[in-house]
């Protein structure tokens, strides 16, 4: 439903409805919903710092979009926390059907490797879509939650072949290396 705080045919967020239509078991666990203010990655950041568990979401609402921010906790090397972007990018590139990409990729390391990862995730709606179809921010958040679930085991598997293989597939880059 829509309320004053959202465009006209933008639906409220809920964390309700998101988990039911979640099947993702490792994110989303724990989801936190903030006000249109909040900054999704600088609330993530708090909550990784506090020992968040892996795979905490943050919500902000906005008034024509969607800010979210993905909490993992990866065994990896810093140099690897790049591939956090392809891993979102196929994610997002699912989830609309077309490519796409994260807004912020945070990693904060420790002496041993990657401490935590913080995928960052902005989506705006376009108000001329929006009279001819109602966005569905609760669904759009639980199906990209379920592909980046899948593309990131796909990559624990797999290792870096696999988003080769989802590059290819969409057409676009999507692997980058740290120096």
């Amino acid at each position: 439903m829509s309320d004053p705080g959202t465009a006209p045919g933008i639906d409220r967020l809920s964390i309700d409805l998101i988990r039911r239509r979640l099947a993702s078991e490792r994110l989303g666990r724990h989801i936190y919903l903030f006000g249109p203010a909040a900054s999704s990655c600088a609330l993530a950041r708090q909550l990784a710092d506090a020992g968040a568990e892996e795979g905490t979401v943050v919500l902000a609402e906005d008034v024509a979009g969607l800010h979210l921010a993905v909490l993992l906790r990866p065994d990896l090397p810093l140099r690897s926390a790049a591939r956090f972007a392809s891993i979102a990018t196929l994610a997002l590139a699912d989830t609309l059907g077309s490519g796409g990409g994260p807004d912020a990729v945070e990693c904060t390391m420790t002496a041993r490797g990657t401490q935590y990862v913080i995928l960052g995730i902005g989506a705006e709606w376009d108000p001329e879509h929006l009279a001819a179809a109602r966005a569905d921010r609760n669904g759009f958040t639980a199906t990209f939650l379920d592909h980046l679930d899948r593309w990131f085991g796909r990559y624990e598997a797999e290792g870096v072949g696999a988003l080769a293989t989802g590059r290819r597939a969409t057409g676009r880059p999507t692997i980058r290396e740290l120096p």
